[in-house]
């Protein structure tokens, strides 16, 4: 009923000119939730404020609801505890409000400890199996009722409740989701055309797909490379099925995978793993691929490898970039950057995984086991291999942990302590390895790591990574000693002095703010040297940005050493950004200034973004470089991307001097289940699909660059799983003639799951009337009109008019109104189907009531 009202409000406009004190009389009966008591107060409203004869004791003791089963939200304190089908019963035949009755299963949902309760109330429950109201359960329990959203919020105090540490979400509200197969595509084409020959053209097609049943999750991830020369190329990154363990907040997974990069580094396998989720836990208890960061010269391939197999391919213009979006792959293996430029230049790079200490709360502990065969796509020996880790907090200070690991040719022992100290966060372990080499040839070693982390609070420094690891010249970990004994294998010699045989490595990152005004910079190093080989890697950035009122400022100095190539690189980046304008959708003015060992140039670009949802995205550039051996080159080009309904598409082109580049990417998804089919420009791996029928055109509030399909469908990604998710529907757009009867739901998906989740909708013909009697007299305020069904429609509000919804375009509406004298009259009505009401625009008509 608040519904109608709540329309009549907003499509009347200044016709509802009501008087205070009958808003207030007539408002507070409709409008406010229903809170029960024992002893509810009844309310006498002086029906000579109505100046009509209008029946209000229906609304005396509250709005009237007859009884039945409802679905609602429940809050307790504020806090979301689930959605359930709750039975409303009546409390005594005279009464006109039903109030809400509660089982166990409802009492253990809400949280309710139930040595607090009524004991007669609770056996009763546990005997019958029967429902009681809650304040039968616990007389200081209050509940509220709200129809209009369908939630019920309980009062309850806090020493009625069970203890839950903060973030707590019960299991019995997980959901696993539905059956369905999804998959994701991102494909990438790129060519570039020299005039002095080595044309270059790729294409890559990355795929993801899955299927999920009850609560398992089969997942596949392969790649498809070509390049000009060559044919198709099929890599299969992994295929793995993976479910949840709930008892032992673990998860379990069968085929190619990789283990977590905890003790020791991130191994992949084919087998079986068993390990701790830590996403099952709640927050007050409770990782990782890292940011890319580097500067193009041109429109530039991007590509990172990983262990042989390329993992992410993507196009990106000149100036700074930065590649957030990887999918992890554990906490260990090192990560090749390739930046191929529009002419030809190629560089490389590398980023290293580091695993700082990990500090548990006291009590906590974390495991994993898994056994199978090693496995890395450019060896092809895959011996077999099982590893066991062991993680415990045993105070708020120390935390220990320990591993083993190996098989007939590599085996190693780990063990480590977390000290939590007022210096810092620090760890330090030691790590035994053994390898067999080659039949007659074994190798032993050892290797000590000690890792700090700290924020220095005279300075506000952050250290974010402070890490020192020495190597023995006889340890290997077991991704080094795979592709040493690969080498001995293929070659037969050399294999020493061509062998990864590390000696020290030292990290540093650190980040120092030095005020609001001034900004902050930033620092990063490494360096290591070998057994085996002269010199060391190393590799230094410092970097400043600050925001000023009208630009922002980057400021990026590099120098690194190539033990291959034996020299050192050093460059240095200066870029300025600022907006063109004042709004959201402003062009933004960007200009870089770059110098390396080899060249120096200027990168000039305009970015922006248009559409409502700002779906269209645009760049354009030009550059001009000088290089030492070959003079100056101007390079232009521009980019563009639309955010389409069911995909993301892109394009670029750019030219200079003696080459032509142009490339185009498409990426999205698709999701199939029992229901039908539904495309989407974006994926994730725990999504929700949602249904409203007639609702076509809805937006998500959550992203609105996403809206429902004609059939009234859309995927909703990158829920968190096993946290409370709430997915809300915009209505704005959407025709009068249809109603959302809830526009919000919250749920608590399991990892990886694909939830449905169903928005009810009341779709009609609507119509704005404007009722006059035979005798020209207007209908008393607040009288019913029901249509054939005896339904309600809709109300009288001032000057005869009513906001009504009915299920058929022509019929009759019956208007009553009277309070001892009842009265009554017939409307009859017909509406053009062929106008429906958009945009607010309502369908109008003047009619007689007789």
């Amino acid at each position: 009923m608040s519904r109608y009202w709540g329309m009549l409000s907003e499509f009347t406009g200044p016709v509802l000119n009501f008087k205070p004190l009958f808003k207030i009389a007539f408002i507070t009966s409709i409008f406010i939730p229903i809170a029960y008591s024992d002893e509810p107060d009844s309310v006498n409203f002086n029906s000579s404020f109505l100046r009509s004869d209008i029946d209000v004791k229906q609304f005396s003791d509250g709005n009237p609801i007859p009884p039945g089963n409802y679905k609602v939200d429940l809050y307790v304190n504020g806090r979301w505890k689930g959605a359930a089908d709750i039975s409303f019963i009546l409390k005594n035949p005279d009464s006109l409000i039903a109030e809400p009755c509660f089982d166990l299963k409802l009492v253990a949902m809400l949280g309710l400890d139930v040595e607090k309760l009524d004991k007669s109330a609770v056996v009763a429950m546990k005997a019958g199996n029967v429902c009681q109201r809650l304040t039968d359960i616990a007389p200081m329990l209050q509940v509220n009722y709200d129809s209009s959203t369908q939630q019920i919020n309980l009062d309850i105090p806090q020493a009625f409740l069970m203890r839950r540490a903060r973030g707590y979400v019960s299991p019995e509200l997980w959901d696993k989701g539905i059956t369905a197969a999804t998959l994701q595509y991102d494909y990438n084409a790129y060519s570039s055309q020299m005039s002095a020959g080595n044309d270059l053209s790729t294409q890559y097609l990355g795929l993801r797909g899955g299927i999920n049943w009850d609560v398992w999750r089969l997942r596949y991830r392969g790649t498809f490379n070509w390049s000009s020369g060559n044919n198709w190329q099929y890599d299969n990154t992994n295929t793995y099925l993976e479910r949840a363990i709930v008892p032992l907040r673990s998860k379990l997974v069968l085929g190619e995978f990789t283990t977590d990069g905890q003790v020791f580094n991130s191994i992949g396998f084919k087998g079986a793993l068993l390990a701790s989720d830590d996403r099952m836990y709640m927050d007050s208890q409770r990782g990782y691929a890292p940011v890319i960061n580097g500067v193009a010269n041109t429109n530039a391939l991007v590509y990172v490898t990983q262990r042989g197999t390329r993992i992410y391919e993507t196009t990106v213009p000149p100036g700074p970039f930065t590649i957030d979006d990887l999918y992890p792959t554990g906490s260990g293996g090192d990560l090749l950057v390739t930046v191929k430029e529009a002419d030809g230049s190629e560089r490389r790079f590398t980023v290293a995984y580091a695993s700082i200490a990990e500090l548990l709360r006291p009590g906590t502990t974390r495991y994993s086991l898994m056994g199978g065969r090693y496995h890395n796509a450019s060896l092809n020996e895959e011996p077999t291999i099982a590893m066991g880790t062991l993680r415990h907090g045993f105070s708020n200070i120390v935390t220990g942990y320990t591993g083993l690991l190996g098989g007939k040719d590599y085996q190693s022992a780990s063990g480590g302590i977390a000290l939590n100290t007022v210096l810092g966060a620090i760890s330090s372990d030691i790590t035994h390895a053994e390898t067999r080499i080659d039949d007659d040839v074994r190798s032993r070693g050892h290797s000590v790591s000690v890792s700090f982390a700290k924020i220095l609070p005279l300075t506000n420094t952050n250290i974010t990574l402070a890490n020192y690891r020495y190597s023995s010249s006889g340890f290997y970990t077991i991704d080094d000693a795979m592709l040493l004994r690969d080498s001995v294998h293929r070659y037969r010699t050399g294999y020493y002095s061509n062998s990864i045989n590390r000696k020290n490595r030292s990290q540093l990152s650190a980040t120092q703010t030095i005020s609001d005004k001034l900004g902050s910079i930033n620092f990063s190093a490494s360096t290591q040297d070998y057994w085996n080989r002269t010199g060391r890697d190393s590799e230094y950035q410092l970097g400043y940005t600050n925001q000023f009122h009208w630009f922002n400022l980057n400021v990026n100095a590099s120098r690194t050493r190539d033990l291959v190539r034996g020299k050192w690189d050093n460059k240095i980046a200066i870029g300025i950004s600022l907006p063109l304008g004042n709004s959201a959708t402003s062009t933004y003015l960007n200009s870089t200034y770059v110098k390396d060992n080899e060249h120096d140039g200027l990168q000039n670009s305009i970015a922006g973004t248009l559409g409502e949802n700002r779906q269209y995205n645009y760049s354009a550039f030009a550059s001009v470089d000088k290089y030492n051996n070959v003079g100056t080159k101007n390079t232009g080009g521009a980019n563009a991307s639309w955010s389409a309904k069911y995909a993301n598409l892109g394009g670029s082109y750019s030219s200079g001097n003696g080459y032509k580049q142009y490339g185009a990417t498409l990426s999205g998804g698709v999701i199939g289940y029992g229901n039908g089919i539904v495309f989407t420009p974006i994926m994730g791996d725990t999504m929700a699909v949602i249904e409203a029928d007639n609702a076509a055109g809805a937006k998500i509030s959550n992203n609105t660059s996403l809206s429902l399909d004609r059939s009234g469908k859309a995927a909703v990604p990158y829920l968190t799983p096993y946290r409370q998710n709430t997915i809300e529907l915009d209505p704005k757009g959407l025709s009068t003639d249809v109603s959302l009867d809830i526009t919000s739901q919250n749920t608590v998906p399991t990892a990886g799951a694909v939830v449905l989740l169903k928005y009810k909708t009341d779709k009609g013909y609507s119509a704005l009337l404007d009722i006059k009697t035979i005798n020209g007299a207007e209908l008393p305020f607040g009288a019913t009109l029901s249509d054939q069904e005896n339904r309600i429609v809709g109300y009288i509000s001032q000057g005869g008019r009513s906001f009504v919804r009915v299920k058929q375009p022509a019929g009759v509406l019956l208007v009553k109104w009277g309070g001892n004298i009842p009265h009554h009259c017939n409307i009859n009505y017909h509406f053009n189907v062929d106008s429906p009401a958009v945009d607010n625009k309502m369908r109008h008509a003047d009619v007689l009531c007789k």
